[in-house]
């Protein structure tokens, strides 16, 4: 993989920041990789925003079991890795 590195203006930033942070990205690296797939690879000529919407471990565990295409070890292990996420895991309250 190659570093490229860009420099944006301080709001075009932030903003950035805030859409990593409502979920579904793990880096600012991922989420702009995830754009330019979008735009460059499929092809469209617009940028589109889609809200990323949270499904229970188990229903993930059911899609992934539902293909065929993985085996329990690997799905076992996927779930491990979303479990210990910061997406999914139990945050315990501060006192």
């Amino acid at each position: 993989m190659r570093t490229i590195n860009i420099s944006l203006p301080e709001n075009l930033a932030q903003t950035v920041f805030e859409e990593v942070n409502k979920g579904g990205f793990a880096s600012v690296s991922e989420y702009i990789r995830s754009l330019i797939r979008n735009h460059v690879i499929k092809g469209e000529t617009e940028l589109k925003f889609e809200v990323f919407e949270k499904k229970p471990l188990k229903e993930l565990r059911r899609d992934f079991e539902r293909t065929g295409l993985y085996n329990k070890k690997f799905i076992d292990s996927l779930m491990k890795g979303f479990a210990q996420s910061s997406l999914y895991a139990i945050k315990t309250p501060k006192r």
